[in-house]
């Protein structure tokens, strides 16, 4: 992707699109891996998957059916179906068919279907039973309606082929002249898009990677996903009206289907990171967004969580008319973001872009202008030419090149970036959607009564845009009566939030409405939106209203302040409609979340239009605690209390266990090395980020010790965390001398009532390459914390390096505040259900050893590790997604099946470690809070191995329900027979860990950002800086390693040295791997 010019292709190589078309290359594709899934849609609680195979046959089918009718070849074809996988293969089967794609949406009234129906001249529509219902209405019977569902068996591909040239889509955009504009893309610009995507998205996720789509099929955007996806074998997760609204349901399915790619407008991306998007390593790689301005601050908030490091935003611009997509931002961690919005970027492959005049001069660097686009992506042009308005498709000079002009106003950097300035016209995005007004208004004044009407656009206050009708009309219309029509003639996106009448609209001295004034109007209306943005946005307004009146109840009026906040209307009453007074999905989405987090209730967005009102939501919501009951754990996550100041502090439940483990011996086992390849590194500038990061972080300046006969924590106020270096360079083998290096720091014990329980050293390897090792005690840090203090240690060295202060987000909570509060917590109560889970379980899995254990050599231990190929790994994760379970479930059933194996138990139980960060508060904090759950499994030789994967699942999912249950509060509870030497009910471990997700893709080499001297700006906790030091220690008897990178699995044994000899856990790890290949023998990846 090269910087914007003019008639360059911007690509060092451009398509040579005459033999190809998208669909030729999707066929392609789907000979080549016929049995990979395709399409995943989950619909009324179930999940359908079609193969490609599959897919292309259903088209095939629908293709012959579309040209039995009598098809011309580029004629439009609507589909009119519920989302689902038959969307898609109608897609296909119009394009089979060599006639061009026209989406519909049933969300669509019937006066809007029969408006776009009629100007497309279609004939044919493509309907499935949702669209059928709407089919009747049309009328004269004019239509033919086929299901897309076809009968017929197998045969060869219809001999319709298109060409490049040939139109592909009917695309139907809002317009300015008042009617929407239809846009005619060839097969040629879409296969311009989609290879030119190629190389930037598909290729770094490897291939068959599950793509969600989630925007509606008439967006231009899901045209582009669909086939992008398709043409490079990947998986299409289609998601239903709901899930694809819904942010919470929305991330749970992008976790449960391993998606690697989203696209979605701004607003949603905001949406997502407000319910915890980069909160949680995922498979989520790209996000794609755009639509409207993308917020710095919401990328900037995305990027900065713990799982942020593995992600890359893609912000796209472009219009329906340049084929989707003509420009793109690539940004992650380390991209610099100035502004409140993201640029535009620079020109995609085979596309130019440049800024001009009103005469069509193009203008240089910095000058503003009108955003021009041509090349490869420019559409055909407009189905009725005549409605194209001030923008459009021109022609430069006699002869020259087409250009389409887009109304936005821009200008180019010094650099090539292009940056958006506003537009040029009125026309407006609203939840990611192009809207021209003049269109809303010619709807509203043919409703009858109504002499005139105008709208505008203004903020909402969270960084969407709400549109206003201004109306005058005659005593017999009212702002019901007008909002009912325009529903029943308009999409949900362009109904107006509010309708403002009055006696007769402002005008100017032309005689034209007076814009200006009507949007000063409906922004002072509005009132409080602006007011909650100056005050600090919805936060501020939602601390403002206090803790609720009493727990466990929800008051209408506190509601109805919530609704306001949302609404950006104070003063809400507890009978107002939250539609009425300018709700839609969005804002729907932002209401949950509110209430979610005020009262602890996850409500599903049809609960909000179900009980439109803050009195009768608050009747529903009433209802759900009650069902609920007051020990539900549902409670809202009220701050963590601060503890009082004193000389010492309760240690967790977390630190207890591991102090006694540290009792007995096992120090060595709890030292925790972190060894990054970092080149070269600013001595000065890492001293300044360790200080700041110790004092950032309790757990840095903590020692321990016994008072009364209980352990005691004390966090000291100043604390320096000292550093050494060691120079191996002149060792014979430097990486080898290094490895010694972390060897001995590992070995080294730390003494627990001497701060700080941290060590770094620099191991010197060369001139321009060292180690940075960290190890800390695991009473002081667990995985999470790695990740935490890697990205606060960054942040800090960046900013020491650009001589600058370090500017971090406040914590909420420090860990000795989660220390008291976690020692408060009635925790007896979640005992009952282990116990039932857990009763009459062996206190401890007996092993067949090599021999018996000797006190002496405690935690002595050794790990044996394989790496299962590609094809395996991808088999094993088809088979976890072909039973919606997770990869971890199948591995934890293969543990299950092995140690029944070995032991013939029927009764096993396993522990499992669990990040247990259970009060919001201390996401980001340096600590440890690592739980252990014992899961139980109940093998048996005649049990198929679906049985086995299925108990698993289950069990893993109750006992996360549970983890805030301690461990030492189940074991006092069950009170199993101890044995000697072994950990109580866990002396086998299980632990699936997604560490490549957590610590973010590898940097370039060289590192990313050198400054002066060869000094990195940054350091990286990253997969390729990540030295794997093996370490002779074990803290269990056995314990199953699962590391998921994102080609194949990584398996290791880590073992007692006291119990096994290696050679005996080389055969257990052969064994589990022959276990994997024999039960996903018949799967195909």
């Amino acid at each position: 992707m090269n910087a914007p010019t003019r008639h360059a292709p911007t690509a060092d190589r451009t398509p040579d699109p005459t033999h190809r078309t998208c669909l030729a290359l999707a066929r392609g594709q789907a000979e080549r891996t016929p049995d990979a899934v395709a399409v995943i849609c989950v619909r009324q609680g179930r999940t359908h998957r079609v193969t490609h195979a599959d897919l292309h046959a259903r088209a095939d089918r629908l293709a012959r059916a579309l040209l039995r009718a009598g098809i011309r070849r580029g004629e439009p074809v609507a589909v009119l179906t519920a989302r689902s996988e038959w969307t898609v293969s109608s897609l296909l089967g119009v394009l089979s068919a060599g006639a061009a794609y026209f989406p519909l949406t049933t969300e669509y009234p019937a006066e809007r279907l029969r408006l776009l129906l009629a100007a497309s001249g279609c004939r044919l529509v493509v309907a499935d039973e949702a669209g059928r219902r709407a089919v009747p209405e049309f009328g004269d019977g004019d239509l033919t309606v086929l299901a897309p569902d076809q009968p017929g068996t197998p045969g060869p591909a219809p001999e319709a082929v298109p060409g490049p040239g040939d139109l592909a889509a009917l695309l139907y955009t809002s317009g300015s002249t008042g009617l929407p504009k239809g846009v005619l893309i060839e097969h040629g610009s879409l296969t311009n898009l989609v290879t030119g995507l190629q190389n930037m998205l598909y290729a770094p996720l490897g291939g068959r990677t599950v793509e969600a789509l989630s925007a509606p099929f008439v967006f231009d955007a899901a045209l582009q996903q669909s086939l992008s996806c398709l043409v490079n074998g990947g998986t299409l997760l289609v998601l239903d009206e709901h899930d694809r609204r819904d942010p919470h349901r929305f991330l749970e399915l992008v976790a449960r289907h391993r998606v690697g790619l989203i696209n979605v407008v701004a607003p949603f991306l905001a949406a997502l990171v407000d319910v915890g998007l980069g909160d949680t390593p995922t498979a989520l790689r790209h996000i794609v967004t755009g639509g409207q301005a993308v917020p710095t601050a919401v990328v900037r908030r995305l990027l900065d969580r713990p799982a942020g490091g593995s992600l890359t935003v893609w912000s796209m611009y472009g219009p329906t008319e340049t084929t989707v997509d003509a420009t793109c931002l690539r940004v992650d961690r380390s991209t610099p973001l100035d502004g409140t919005t993201l640029g535009l970027g620079a020109a995609l492959q085979g596309v130019t872009v440049d800024v001009r005049d009103e005469q069509l001069r193009i203008l240089r660097p910095g000058e503003p202008g009108e955003i021009c686009i041509g090349g490869a992506g420019l559409a055909r042009g407009y189905l009725h030419p005549e409605q194209a308005g001030s923008t459009g498709f021109v022609t430069e000079g006699a002869g020259g090149p087409r250009l389409y002009r887009t109304g936005d106003l821009g200008r180019l950097t010094d650099t090539g970036e292009l940056e958006f300035l506003g537009r040029a016209d009125d026309q407006v995005k609203v939840r990611g959607y192009r809207v021209e007004p003049d269109e809303i208004g010619n709807v509203l004044v043919s409703y009858t009564g109504v002499t005139e009407a105008a709208v505008v656009a203004v903020p909402d206050g969270a960084g969407d845009r709400d549109l206003v009708a201004f109306y005058a009309a005659d005593a017999r219309v009212d702002d019901d009566a007008l909002r009912h029509y325009a529903r029943a003639h308009l999409p949900p996106w362009m109904v107006p939030s509010r309708f403002l009448r009055r006696a007769e609209l402002p005008h100017t001295q032309n005689g034209k409405v007076d814009r200006a004034a009507l949007t000063d109007e409906a922004t002072a209306a509005a009132g409080g939106a602006e007011a909650v943005a100056a005050a600090g946005g919805a936060e501020a307004a939602l601390a403002a209203l206090g803790e609720p009146a009493v727990t466990g109840t929800v008051d209408d009026k506190e509601l109805a302040a919530l609704f306001g906040v949302v609404l950006g209307r104070p003063g809400l009453a507890p009978d107002e409609d939250f539609l009425t007074a300018g709700g839609h999905s969005l804002k729907a989405m932002r209401l949950a979340n509110r209430i979610y987090a005020r009262w602890g209730i996850a409500v599903p967005l049809r609960t909000v239009y179900d009980h439109p009102t803050p009195r009768t939501l608050a009747r529903a919501l009433a209802r759900d605690l009650g069902a609920l009951g007051p020990d539900s754990g549902t409670a809202p996550a009220a701050h963590l209390p601060r503890a009082e100041d004193a000389d010492d502090y309760p240690l967790s439940y977390a630190q207890q266990r591991m102090w006694t483990l540290h009792q007995l011996g096992g120090s060595l086992a709890y030292n925790v090395p972190v060894v990054m390849d970092q080149g070269d590194l600013d001595r000065t500038a890492l001293e300044e980020a360790l200080a700041v990061v110790v004092d950032r972080h309790d757990s840095l300046r903590t020692s321990f010790t016994v008072r009364d006969g209980e352990p005691r924590q004390i966090v000291h106020d100043r604390i320096s965390l000292a550093r050494r270096t060691v120079d191996v360079s002149a060792a014979p083998a430097p990486a080898e001398a290094a490895e010694q290096v972390v060897r001995t720091e590992a070995a080294t014990p730390f003494d627990l009532t001497e701060a700080p329980l941290a060590r770094v050293v620099i191991v010197r390897l060369s001139a321009d390459r060292c180690w940075l090792v960290l190890t800390l005690h695991h009473i002081i840090c667990d995985g999470w914390s790695i990740v935490v203090l890697s990205r606060d240690l960054n942040e800090a060295y960046r900013a020491a390096r650009r001589r600058q202060p370090a500017v971090l987000p406040e914590l909420p909570a420090r860990y000795r505040d989660f220390a008291v509060w976690d020692r408060t917590r009635d925790v007896a109560a979640r005992a009952p259900a282990w116990r039932e889970r857990l009763g009459g379980v062996a206190g401890h899995l007996p092993l067949p050893a090599d021999s018996r254990p000797d006190a002496e050599e405690a935690f002595r231990g050794g790990t044996c590790a394989r790496t299962l190929d590609q094809e395996l790994s991808a088999r094993l994760r088809a088979l976890a997604a072909r039973s919606e379970r997770t990869p971890a479930a199948v591995f934890l059933a293969l543990l299950g099946w092995l140690l029944h194996r070995l032991t013939s138990l029927e009764d096993i139980c396993v522990g499992m470690g669990s990040a247990a960060r259970i009060h919001p508060d201390v996401e980001h904090l340096v600590g440890f809070f690592i739980n252990v759950l014992p899961i139980r499994l109940f093998p048996r030789p005649d049990m198929e191995f679906d049985e086995l994967a299925d108990q698993a699942f289950t069990a893993l999912s109750a006992a996360l329900e549970q983890q805030d249950c301690p461990i030492d509060v189940v074991v006092r509870d069950l009170n199993p027979q101890r044995t000697a030497g072994t950990q109580p009910l866990t002396n086998v471990m299980f632990a699936y860990q997604n560490f490549a997700d957590v610590v973010g893709p590898a940097p370039a080499d060289p590192p990313p950002g050198s400054g002066a001297g060869g000094k990195a700006d940054g350091l990286f906790l990253s997969q390729s800086r990540l030295i794997d030091v093996t370490l002779d220690t074990a803290k269990f008897d056995l314990t199953l390693y699962v590391h998921d990178t994102a080609d194949e699995f990584r398996v290791a044994f880590e073992y007692d040295g006291r119990l096994f000899r290696r050679s005996t856990v080389e055969r257990y790890l052969a064994a589990l791997e022959r276990l994997a290949r024999a039960v996903t023998r018949e799967v195909q990846a």
